[in-house]
């Protein structure tokens, strides 16, 4: 009960500053949500592309963010993580039980492992989710685009869209 508490908690705080961000939202931009989400060892939960917004907290696991775009003043946080290792000049990876993370205003990569996965993310880009195959209704939850909430998938799903780009006028 007090873990449902904390988790609901949790999620209202991660959505009051997606709500104020939506208003801002530019023309073509999307939405995300993951709920409770958790998978198997060797594959991202979430494996995002985004251009944007990502906020979220994981239970257990570890969370890899490339930032292509380092010195643009918009770097990637994570707070509470047992470790940090730098994977490449532009991408760190973060591991350990009860930490969040922030990727605000920028171009992101975003790989999620583990269980207790909760991210809501405002923008455009792709997502990768995938699930549990032996507990399918247990593994959380997504919706894409303001739609209908959905378990998480037992296999990858192929690239999801978030937003869309813009039409782009040929003037």
């Amino acid at each position: 009960m007090r873990r449902n508490v904390v988790l609901g908690a949790c999620l209202a705080a991660l959505a009051l500053p997606a709500a104020a961000s939506a208003i801002l939202a530019a023309p073509g931009d999307g939405s995300l949500v993951v709920k409770n989400a958790s998978g198997p060892r060797n594959l991202p939960v979430v494996a995002l592309i985004i251009t944007g917004a990502a906020i979220g907290h994981v239970d257990q696991g570890h969370i890899i963010i490339d930032d292509p775009t380092p010195n643009n003043g918009a770097s990637p946080e994570v707070t509470g993580a047992d470790s940090r290792k730098d994977v490449t000049e532009t991408a760190q990876l973060w591991a350990g039980t009860n930490f969040k993370f922030r990727a605000v205003g920028g171009h992101y990569t975003i790989l999620i492992y583990g269980s207790g996965v909760n991210v809501v993310a405002l923008g455009h880009g792709t997502v990768k989710l995938a699930g549990l195959v032996d507990t399918p209704l247990t593994d959380g939850t997504y919706s894409l685009n303001g739609g209908d909430f959905h378990s998480l998938p037992a296999l990858p799903t192929l690239p999801l869209s978030i937003g869309s780009t813009p039409a782009s006028s040929n003037g």
